[in-house]
């Protein structure tokens, strides 16, 4: 990495700060952090400026930006709306914080990358991957949309020998890159997401489908055969899927194309001439969809060496992620599930088929422009009600009344009501309360994490009450 070029980060958010100490530890050069909004942390903000960070704040500051070489963006920052077009004209360099931290790691290693993406799933897969390679004997670094930055675990990555690096990717993250190069690459799956950011679904899909920009025919590319937007794009652009070799991946009836499928609770993987067979007998995840998601590690970590008996090992002692299906509670033969990662859509359409009746759904949040009615039929034969929360629930209350769910629609206050009236409704019959809101989280919360946890709270409360009478 040249030290010379000018450069300014975008966004004080992780990636961002995690750039400029960066720059202030290796003394990299002139560095510049450009935020629309005030920095809320004037500490934060006088540290680095102490450090040699010029501050660049509000939009009157952008047109500085011209003065920079280089802009490396935070995934919260987009660079593709029109206002970064005459910086990009100019031949200005656009990046993403892990094009970053990737050429900075090509400089001292050759460690392979393997990278996943896709709408859902992608943080129970990094993870499962992560966990599958340490159990295996390999160096694992888990970075990217999950835990820390790229560009802070980089640095410890190429001290060690032989290292494994495991990336959750999000479209953001992968609209901005050069040369980045996973060796394995996965897609989980492509559904609707993230309208509230770009202007079409094919510009989302196609920012999912640039991690295969640089691969070759001597990488792997992982792909869903059950995820039908998937196979629509295979079939009509098979050009985006790029040269890398292709491993399909099936939940149900395998074909002659496919490389890995379950039958009778066991995974079958194609490898060499031969198949080999990862029992799901002790498997520790809930739902229909986490199968998809070990079906993508197991093909992952057996393409990095790990072999087939390490990788049955390590599945039958992974733990779950927390807000990912994850049980918080038992009240009176009433289950609560927090799946607060349900983020949009598709996610809660399959949480909600992942799981027995009777059942009442919690949707809402912030909506991301999502077509709640792909919900109405699973609704009508799995779910009992449905709670309504949040900003979005007038939204979500008229998608599902046009296809005539009135007489299941609640709406709710909180999660504290939603605690009390699933009691009530499923007392006599028990039952699952699930959260998977299909919403960002952003009206009422911080994050998923955040809301996941007030989820948690207000169950553990109810149950601290009912111990008490």
């Amino acid at each position: 990495m040249n030290k010379m070029i000018k450069t300014a980060v975008l966004g004080f958010g992780k990636s961002g700060k995690g750039v400029l100490d960066f720059f202030i530890r290796h003394n990299k050069g002139e560095i510049a952090l450009f935020n629309d909004l005030p920095i809320e942390n004037t500490q934060e903000q006088k540290k680095y400026e102490e450090a040699g960070v010029t501050f660049l704040i509000g939009e009157q500051a952008f047109e500085k930006l011209a003065e920079y070489q280089r802009l490396i963006f935070s995934p919260g920052v987009d660079g593709r709306a029109p206002r970064f077009k005459p910086l990009r004209d100019k031949g200005i360099q656009f990046m993403s914080e892990i094009e970053f931290a990737c050429q900075y790691i090509r400089e001292h290693s050759n460690a392979p990358i393997i990278g996943i993406t896709g709408t859902n799933g992608k943080s129970t897969t990094v993870s499962l991957i992560h966990h599958l390679l340490v159990h295996g004997g390999k160096n694992s670094f888990l970075a990217g949309n999950i835990g820390q930055p790229f560009i802070l675990e980089a640095e410890k990555i190429i001290t060690l020998p032989d290292p494994v690096i495991v990336l959750e990717l999000s479209s953001f993250q992968l609209e901005e890159i050069i040369d980045f190069k996973p060796h394995i690459a996965v897609i989980l799956n492509l559904t609707p997401d993230h309208l509230d950011r770009y202007p079409t679904l094919d510009d989302y899909y196609e920012a999912k489908l640039n991690i295969v920009k640089n691969q070759d025919a001597s990488d792997y590319l992982i792909l869903n055969q059950d995820d039908a937007i998937t196979l629509s794009y295979k079939e009509k652009r098979p050009q985006l899927f790029g040269v890398a070799q292709q491993i399909w991946m099936t939940r149900n009836n395998p074909t002659q194309e496919t490389t890995i499928w379950i039958s009778n609770n066991t995974i079958f993987i194609r490898k060499d001439g031969n198949i080999h067979e990862v029992s799901l007998e002790k498997n520790p995840l809930r739902g229909l969809h986490n199968l998809e998601n070990i079906m993508a590690s197991t093909a992952a970590v057996l393409l990095a060496n790990v072999p087939p008996s390490s990788i049955q090992e390590g599945l039958a002692s992974f733990k779950g992620l927390a807000h990912r299906m994850e049980s918080v509670g038992t009240i009176h033969n009433v289950e609560f599930i927090n799946d607060s990662k349900a983020t949009n859509v598709d996610a809660a359409l399959k949480s909600i088929t992942s799981l027995p009746g009777p059942m009442i759904v919690i949707l809402g949040g912030k909506d991301k422009g999502g077509d709640f009615r792909m919900l109405s039929q699973p609704i009508r034969e799995h779910v009992h009600k449905v709670f309504l929360v949040g900003k979005a629930a007038k939204t979500i209350r008229h998608q599902l009344e046009i296809d005539h769910l009135q007489d299941k629609l609640i709406d709710i206050i909180d999660f504290d009501d939603a605690v009390e009236k699933g009691c009530d409704i499923l007392a006599q019959t028990g039952g699952i309360v699930l959260l998977a809101p299909g919403c960002a989280s952003f009206d009422m919360f911080n994050n998923f994490e955040h809301r996941g946890d007030v989820f948690r709270e207000s169950v553990q409360n109810f149950l601290r009450k009912e111990k008490k009478v």
